[in-house]
């Protein structure tokens, strides 16, 4: 038969239950705006009913209830929406940043505007056109001269801005670099801690939502894939811990590399030559993609530049090659019409641009300082301005050139912002889900803490009232006819 205190221990395991809901109702309160903060969820069970089954057990009519059991403190949190989160966090990194790397240009090319490339050489071919109408007029050689400076000051400032942001890109790269690298040592250092409590029992859901966090954060830098074990340790952890945890780098052709786990964690490592990154690589000759359309680290890459076989690509190192082909061309063309025409002596004129074969820098020949030396005439007649005419003509060809890089790097950047956009709505949109189930409500904790008071002001009534039982039983029994 069952014990006469056999309600007071039912009644006190309530208790106790009940009171461990409401300390994890005010955890969760607590941390209501914590980041990355997972609400948990206590799990009641029915403890095991009196008497347990067996050949031995006492013969009463049926099994008595025995009161309640916290199964476990769980926190509540969707596996698959942290897995469309991180891999949409990646997309978001890369063109997040590459759209960032896009607007710096443009900002810098300051197109179409009243300042920019595409209006100094507007005004150079004006200056041309008005010398050619007057070819001996002093004051139009004068403002020839001082178009072309202002268009070789121009352009130099440009490449120099670019060549400044390319350098910055670098500087966030090895910033970047340090960052990803802490984020792994510090997810593995977790992973330590929380291997050392799960085989005791214990279910680390603070520790948890730490690493979630960390993983959060690195999957916006560089492609990785969560992995646990398919079948956690046979020892005393809880059913429902989580068990080793691996992560793995993703390449572009679907193949998967292990950079941490349990034994340890690769570094990763960025390797440059001549100004340009050649490959990035974890411990172990893993490597990553370049180009790659996952993470910041990628996209600070491609913006800096990176190489690809014998020549050099990405967003600036392409855009600096392509002003500096521009711009050879043009003082190529430029100065061979201006050698073919002929100065106000009569003499054949020289050189009006210098642009040095390896040098990405405009300047004017010191010989246009002399304004006499401007070979406006085709002849060599006074009066003749044919040879400015033609200089005119090949302006116009440089115009059309820089139009088109203008009109690339415009498409390029509006794909960038089509894309950072997209990814950005797709992220926060798993996100708002993820939050719909893992963030706090105060609302619903306050209906639960409510619940869970009640229930525990019941089971500490039912024990005052086992209580005044047993005192009748001890103290008024056997007085009869006293």
């Amino acid at each position: 038969m069952t014990s006469t205190f056999h309600g007071l221990q039912t009644a006190y395991k309530g208790l106790m239950a009940q009171q461990r809901a409401l300390q994890t109702t005010g955890h969760n309160i607590a941390n209501a705006n914590t980041p990355g903060y997972t609400r948990q969820r206590v799990n009641f069970n029915a403890s095991q009913a009196f008497p347990a089954p067996g050949m031995n057990a006492p013969s009463i009519a049926g099994q008595i209830g025995t009161g309640v059991d916290v199964e476990s403190v769980q926190r509540v949190r969707d596996e698959f929406l942290d897995l469309q989160y991180r891999g949409e966090s990646s997309r978001a990194g890369y063109w997040g940043k590459m759209h960032e790397a896009y607007i710096r240009m443009e900002d810098i090319m300051n197109e179409p505007s009243d300042s920019g490339l595409g209006i100094v050489m507007d005004d150079f071919w004006r200056a041309i056109e008005v010398l050619a109408d007057n070819p001996s007029d002093k004051s139009a050689r004068e403002v020839v001269r001082q178009q072309g400076e202002t268009l070789a000051d121009t352009y130099n400032y440009i490449v120099d801005s670019l060549t400044s942001v390319q350098q910055e890109l670098k500087h966030e790269l090895d910033g970047t670099t340090k960052q990803v690298n802490t984020l792994l040592e510090q997810i593995h250092n977790l992973n330590k801690d929380i291997n050392r409590l799960e085989p005791h029992g214990y279910l680390p859901n603070d520790l948890y939502d730490e690493r979630d966090r960390l993983i959060d954060e690195l999957s916006e830098l560089i492609p990785i894939e969560v992995k646990y074990a398919e079948e956690p340790p046979k020892d005393n952890r809880h059913p429902t811990a989580l068990g080793p945890l691996e992560i793995h780098l993703k390449n572009s052709n679907g193949e998967e590399s292990k950079i941490l786990d349990a034994d340890g964690v690769s570094k990763m490592t960025v390797h440059e030559s001549a100004g340009v990154v050649e490959s990035i690589s974890f411990e172990g000759n893993i490597e990553m993609d370049i180009p790659s359309q996952h993470g910041k680290v990628a996209a600070l890459v491609e913006s800096y530049g990176y190489a690809d076989g014998d020549n050099v690509a990405g967003v600036y190192p392409e855009m600096l090659n392509e002003l500096q082909t521009m711009m050879k061309e043009f003082v190529d063309g430029f100065n061979g019409i201006h050698n073919g025409g002929f100065n106000l002596e009569g003499e054949p004129g020289g050189d009006f641009f210098v642009f040095p074969e390896n040098e990405n820098r405009l300047t004017l020949h010191e010989d246009i300082n002399d304004l006499d030396n401007i070979a406006a005439s085709g002849s060599g007649v006074s009066g003749d301005g044919s040879n400015a005419l033609a200089l005119s003509n090949q302006i116009e060809q440089l115009q059309e050139s820089y139009r088109a890089i203008i009109g690339e790097m415009a498409v390029a950047t509006n794909n960038a912002a089509r894309m950072d956009y997209t990814s950005g709505v797709r992220q926060s949109t798993i996100e708002q889900n993820r939050l719909s189930m893992s963030a706090v409500s105060l609302d619903e904790e306050m209906v639960n803490m409510i619940s869970f008071q009640h229930a525990y002001n019941a089971a500490a009534r039912q024990i005052t009232m086992i209580d005044e039982m047993l005192d009748r039983i001890i103290n008024g029994m056997g007085i009869v006819g006293r």
